[in-house]
């Protein structure tokens, strides 16, 4: 099973349970988006570091957080992820890792913030389809897998 945590929640006040549950479930734990690997390990009070990778020349933050499998950014990922699962090529380590972990396991969750990204026009400028628009397609791309979405 893979849990993916991605965004944050529209309601502040669930930061902390969303992070609980998170980090009890049980099989791949994949983070996904700087401000998530922030709350997560605020609400925890655990410590990240962090390594800069270079994407096709836009910077690429890979966190590692211990209890999680991989973190990394979040809507450049998923776009990537979407791309992969569609036979595209990607530059993006830890995008083809997540496909990797996807092909593999037949049980996918996702816990999505649908809280306002302040990156939004940085994303329609560079083309990345927001959030909750690039789960919809990956989710429509695992008709073999068990998927669930929950938003937040």
């Amino acid at each position: 099973m893979i849990h993916i945590l991605t965004g944050l929640p529209h309601n502040k006040n669930n930061d902390k349970n969303v992070c609980i549950n998170f980090s009890k479930s049980v099989g791949h734990k994949i983070i996904l988006g700087s401000s998530t690997m922030k709350m997560y390990c605020r609400e925890l009070n655990i410590k990240a570091k962090i390594e800069i990778l270079k994407t096709d020349n836009l910077p690429t933050p890979k966190y590692l957080i211990d209890g999680i499998d991989i973190a990394s950014e979040g809507v450049l990922t998923l776009n990537e992820i979407y791309a992969l699962l569609l036979n595209n090529k990607s530059a993006n380590s830890e995008a083809e890792q997540i496909v990797h972990l996807i092909k593999t396991e037949n049980e996918i969750r996702f816990t999505v913030g649908t809280a306002n990204n302040k990156e939004f026009e940085f994303y329609k400028q560079n083309n990345l389809l927001p959030r909750v628009e690039i789960i919809e397609k990956i989710v429509t791309l695992l008709k073999d897998k068990t998927v669930k979405v929950n938003y937040i």
